[in-house]
């Protein structure tokens, strides 16, 4: 190695130590994962399916005062606990400034979730594997495609993981330092059992799995379980009945059992026994998503494992035994839960995210020790180009399908499948031009070559990691500022809203839907064809979907206008169309349509072509 090249390793460490020290890591991580996720949480519409429905049993807890049960319409949704649609009422009423239909008030609690998250895992990995390593782990973590995007989608995932670190911090701070005083482990039993029953109450079981799967294995690499004694304290144990306990009395009694019934008896057995509601995949389903979704931690991913492997069974690091006992507290927690995970017969993307933090903090440390590793002149060659192979190919899936060729694709693949349009030219004429590549796409791009060629080149770690960090925040930002908003011919629920706006179906208008109109608006509107949630959430509660829709007109006057939303690649939207037309004839009554708007229903793959059709009370002019 040149000495021009230990002298930068030697700078880059000190650099480290002074910004993973004090204050300033905690400011930097926080500001980095809330740049990163804001600009989806303000610019994305409303998304199918869970999204929209979390959404609207939070809307429907504000317009009702019934916050014990959680409904979606007039039915009941009894599958997860109520916390997290406690948290996003709760910001809704804060600073939504009356209006309970904007979704961005809703993914607050997720926002905030995901940043609280990303100090949590600098926090768990402070005790485990010291700052330096603590602090670029999380930083992976906060800037990781997986995590932001969680951030800006009004469920669970984003205020779970948060909770779920908390809990296994105060885990492996009893683990590692379990000759702590009596007060100090009663402390940290209390904050396990406080973090295990806040995270209950918004996923029931998840966080109880992780930690207890780790701490069966510590148990058993350890041979003692002293170390756990503080857990089984009563006043923890109480905390956590305290939690969780009175709200799921409430709703037990509110729904007569069916809460437990519907939670456990469907929700929870169907995703044990079976692949629930279609999600379903092989073992290896999350390693296959790991390219995309843990970037751009990849880019370290596979020499980080290797010293952890070698470290584990002595055959490498000379590492102080604190460390090695975090390392081995790492394994026990990444290790089972994904195993877990990919065994589990459903599957979504997103459920492995509890494991990330273990696997960001394991890469961070993986950083620090190549760092360190440069001045003995080690260089780790397959694997560093192993990982620069997953690095690469993770960015260059994800530059492709959110770049306009990539675009160009999906939409001619999605207009050759509408039956209604006369070909599929129609459709692209409809849907007209696509996005330029934006100074983020192509900001993306560049710093992610160059933080490549920079780790197999150069070998400068520290700058290839805030390179690679870098062109991941520039991606979200194309994603979630440019691409996903602009692409509204794959945002059906948006393209409705244009179709009822045409004929002013809509009381309450975004800029992007304004027209002169006057009242009467009508009540609801009826969809036929078509039935996702964002509809339901965007429009109003009381929007009509199938089966439940039925077509007819009402006698009485003040009943009108009728607004009915019709899917004519349906079946039921033409039949419709044909029964609803020879019925205003009948009754006199004057018909006004929108134009024809197609879209792709992403939420099936379905192609979508909607009319929406206004009757009025009194006869054409």
């Amino acid at each position: 190695m040149t000495v021009a090249a230990r002298q930068g390793t030697a700078g880059g460490m000190t650099l480290l130590s002074r910004l993973s020290s004090g204050w300033k890591p905690w400011l930097i991580l926080a500001v980095l994962t809330f740049c990163a996720a804001a600009p989806g949480v303000l610019l994305v519409p409303a998304l199918d399916r869970d999204e929209s429905r979390f959404a609207q049993a939070s809307k429907q807890m504000l317009e009702t005062g019934d916050f014990i049960e959680i409904r979606y319409q007039d039915e009941g949704r009894n599958k997860k606990p109520a916390g997290i649609h406690w948290l996003q009422a709760g910001a809704t009423k804060a600073v939504g400034g009356g209006a309970e239909d904007q979704i961005w008030t809703y993914r607050l609690p997720s926002l905030i979730g995901a940043v609280l998250a990303t100090l949590a895992v600098f926090w768990c990995g402070i005790v485990l594997i010291g700052r330096r390593g603590a602090f670029l782990g999380a930083a992976m973590f906060g800037a990781g495609l997986l995590l932001t995007s969680e951030a800006h989608i009004a469920k669970t995932d984003a205020v779970l993981v948060f909770l779920t670190v908390l809990t296994m911090g105060a885990l492996a701070r009893l683990y590692v330092r379990s000759e702590a005083d009596g007060r100090v482990q009663r402390r940290l039993g209390a904050l396990f059992w406080g973090a295990m029953g806040l995270a209950f109450l918004i996923k029931g079981p998840v966080t109880m799995l992780v930690a207890g799967l780790a701490a069966l294995c510590l148990w058993r690499v350890r041979g003692a379980a002293g170390w756990l004694k503080p857990l089984a304290d009563w006043r923890g144990l109480l905390l956590f009945a305290l939690l969780a306990l009175p709200w799921f009395i409430s709703v037990q009694l509110a729904t007569s059992g069916e809460f437990l019934e519907g939670a456990v008896g469907k929700d929870l057995k169907d995703k044990l026994v079976g692949a629930s509601e279609g999600h379903g995949g092989l073992p290896g389903y999350h390693l296959m998503f790991l390219v995309t979704h843990f970037f751009p931690a990849t880019l370290f991913l596979v020499p980080s494992l290797v010293l952890l492997v070698k470290t584990l069974r002595g055959r490498s690091l000379d590492v102080l035994a604190s460390e090695r006992s975090g390392l081995i507290f790492l394994a026990a927690w990444l290790v089972p839960t994904w195993i877990f995970f990919e065994f589990l017969p459903t599957k979504l993307s997103h459920y492995i995210l509890p494991a990330y933090p273990a696997l960001a903090l394991i890469c961070g440390w993986g950083v620090v020790q190549m760092m360190g590793q440069l001045k003995s002149g080690v260089r780790m060659p397959w694997s560093r180009f192993a990982s620069l192979g997953l690095f690469g190919l993770g960015g260059l899936a994800l530059m492709f399908a959110t770049s306009p060729f990539g675009a160009k694709l999906w939409q001619a693949e999605a207009a050759g499948d509408f039956e209604f349009a006369a070909t599929g030219s129609d459709v692209l004429a409809v849907w007209g031009q696509l996005p330029a590549m934006d100074l983020h796409w192509l900001g993306a791009g560049g710093l992610a070559l160059f933080g490549a060629a920079v780790f197999g080149v150069v070998r400068r770690y520290g700058a290839s990691l805030s390179f690679a960090i870098l062109a991941s925040v520039f991606l979200g930002w194309h994603i979630r500022a440019v691409f996903l908003p602009g692409a509204v011919w794959m945002q059906p629920t948006v393209t409705v809203r244009l179709a009822l706006a045409e004929v002013c179906a809509l009381e309450t208008h975004s800029l992007l839907y304004r027209k002169s109109c006057q009242p009467p608006f009508p009540a609801r509107v009826q969809a036929v064809g078509y039935a996702e949630p964002s509809l339901v959430f965007t429009t109003g509660t009381d929007t009509s979907l199938p089966p439940r829709t039925q077509i007819g007109l009402p006698e009485a006057g003040s009943a009108y206008p009728v607004v009915y939303l019709l899917n004519l690649e349906d079946e039921a939207g033409r039949a419709a169309r044909a029964e609803l037309g020879a019925l205003a004839e009948q009754a006199g009554r004057c018909v006004t349509d929108s134009g024809v708007y197609f879209a792709l229903n992403y939420s099936n793959g379905d192609p979508a072509a909607f009319l929406a059709r206004r009757i009025d009370a009194q006869a054409c002019p």
